[in-house]
């Protein structure tokens, strides 16, 4: 079982949002911009 277009950009937004939550926390990690510049390509290529 698959998931719909319309899922994934959903599981995306809410891992964004935890992501942008851990970069309030701490700016710095290279690690976490990193997987927020993937995740913000994966859902500006889902469109």
């Amino acid at each position: 079982m698959g998931m719909t277009n319309k899922q994934f950009q959903g599981f995306i937004r809410l891992a964004l949002a935890q992501i942008d939550r851990a970069l309030e926390e701490t700016p710095d990690n290279k690690e976490l911009q990193k997987l927020r510049t993937i995740f913000q390509l994966m859902l500006e290529e889902g469109d």
